[in-house]
């Protein structure tokens, strides 16, 4: 009985561990995205950077010159801890020295959702002081299919996100600190300011956490009756302390700015006006990165949010009343939503380049999630017990179907507006690896060469010593037979000349009929 009572006890953490495990396991199944391999080169750049400057070598730095500089690269302080565990793992051992690099990454991607995840239920616990609600919504947000797609692959978004989370905890362990005691302890400090210079050494875009701290501060002040001047005068080496640890740590990780700090200021210029030619179909249309409308945004966080959670945002008029009855909680509530709000309209306002739906912006999906769960919660906690699970099993069906396209998952709004041609569907490019699967099951002739724009998604899953052409020897004479794959955005382009389809890549999302065209694979006889 007593150990019965401890697996109940502690269920969560037994879930959270099989997840995580299965989760790894998927995550290494995935294939090479579009992004991975250019990433991956910056790192590279960045570690040379380091040793050149220690060790007084002459190591490769070319692909920091212009623009690559302000690329991040703090996750791969972490990925490299794991990398040689992960590049021991039996799925990956047969892969190649570089797919095994890019690969193993997948699963350290994974484990920072999963902390994501655990710092998302410490917040829902500080509102709610109820373990079954934080437990329910924790494990709703980790089967919401679009999140969990990215975790299996996205190495620049999905670990911004985890540290944003986690920097948002602890502002909101120091706001109530601060409400309850009128004091800011110095180690709760530097634990945020290591958060925040980390966050900045994944994306400089991180300081837009800056306005989240304003907010927190300003609602605070506002709650407890004190002056900003009177904060500033008595907190002020609290201040200094979080602005010297936050520069310090972002610095140390970027090798790019230790002659010259000051080009933290290029960087935010260069990255929100980043030189991006591409459109993203969105509810029809082709939006360019460059030229996008105010509706872009609102657009794409319309369809892509759980049904349940845009509904559940309707519900503040009705339970206002009960979150005021405790000032911390509300005052955590409004900050959050004003943080959401304010991003999102200054985003608009500066016209900032976006693209691929709504990956740049991703951060505020768990921060919506909070606030649109308590609402849930707070005007009635059976409909929450009852419609979370429910939600729940949806989503682990649809992930199930789904795999390894989880990302490309719309609410089920895409009933009325359907998806092909409506919506930006495979953009990171996870079928370059089936197409290279189905390939490898034909057996094709060696000497047929194969023409794709993802020839770097191709080539390392490939079983034989393939002849690999770039995409523009398209439009040459060449001779024949070849092989022409397109997928990403390639899949828009018309049927090459002379060419029999032979393979198509497709899904189905949310139980419709509607065949999702993902990749498009051609035989030139």
């Amino acid at each position: 009985m007593k150990f019965l009572k401890k697996i109940n006890k502690n269920l969560f953490y037994i879930f959270l561990f099989v997840f995580t495990i299965l989760g790894i396991f998927l995550s290494l199944k995935v294939g090479i995205t579009h992004d991975e391999p250019f990433d991956l080169s910056v790192w590279e750049g960045n570690k040379n950077k380091i040793f050149n400057y220690i060790f007084k070598k002459n190591l490769d730095v070319s692909i920091l010159d212009g623009g690559g500089k302000f690329y991040g690269s703090g996750f791969h302080y972490i990925s490299s801890i794991f990398e040689p565990f992960f590049k021991q793992i039996y799925l990956i051992s047969s892969y190649g020295a570089e797919a095994k690099n890019l690969v193993s990454k997948h699963a350290t991607v994974f484990i920072f959702f999963i902390v994501s995840s655990i710092f998302l239920r410490k917040i829902l616990l500080v509102l709610s002081k109820n373990k079954s609600f934080s437990n329910l919504g924790t494990i709703f947000y980790l089967s919401y299919p679009y999140l969990l797609g990215h975790s299996f692959f996205n190495v620049k978004d999905v670990p911004f996100l985890s540290v944003w989370l986690i920097c948002t905890y602890y502002i909101i362990k120091i706001s109530n600190k601060f409400f309850d005691r009128n004091i800011i302890l110095k180690k709760h400090i530097l634990i945020l300011g290591s958060l925040i210079g980390y966050l900045l050494s994944i994306r400089i875009s991180g300081v837009l956490i800056g306005i989240q701290l304003l907010i927190f501060l300003l609602i605070f002040l506002e709650s407890t009756k004190t002056s900003f001047f009177n904060f500033i005068r008595n907190f002020y080496k609290q201040v200094f302390l979080l602005f010297a640890t936050s520069l310090f740590i972002f610095i140390l990780l970027q090798p790019s700015y230790w002659t010259n700090p000051l080009l933290i200021f290029d960087s935010i210029k260069f990255m929100s006006q980043h030189l991006q030619t591409v459109c993203t179909i969105t509810l029809g249309e082709c939006m360019k990165a460059q030229n996008l409308p105010a509706s872009y945004l609102p657009i794409w966080f319309f369809f892509k949010l759980p049904t349940l959670i845009l509904i559940s945002l309707f519900l503040y008029p009705l339970t206002e009343k009960k979150i005021n009855q405790n000032r911390k909680n509300s005052n955590v509530i409004f900050s959050i939503a004003l943080t959401i709000f304010l991003i999102i309209s200054l985003l608009i306002i500066f016209e900032v380049n976006l693209y691929d739906e709504i990956r740049q912006v991703m951060f505020l999906i768990p921060l919506i999630f909070i606030i649109s769960l308590y609402f849930l919660f707070i005007y009635s906690n059976k409909f929450f017990k009852i419609l979370v699970p429910l939600f729940t099993i949806y989503f682990i069906f649809q992930n199930i179907f789904i795999y390894p396209y989880n990302y490309i998952w719309v609410n089920n709004f895409s009933h009325i507006s359907k998806v092909n041609g409506v919506f930006e569907l495979d953009y990171w490019g996870v079928s370059s690896k089936k197409i290279a699967d189905y390939l490898n099951n034909k057996a094709i002739d060696l000497n047929a060469c194969v023409i794709s724009n993802r020839n770097n998604g191709l080539k390392p899953f490939m079983s034989t010593d393939q002849c690999f052409l770039a995409f523009d020897n398209l439009h040459k004479k060449l001779a024949r037979p070849f092989y022409v794959g397109l997928m990403e955005r390639g899949t828009r382009k018309g049927t090459p000349n002379k060419c029999e389809l032979i393979h198509v890549e497709t899904e189905k999302i949310n139980f419709s009929r509607e065949e999702l065209t993902l990749a498009k694979l051609y035989k030139c006889s």
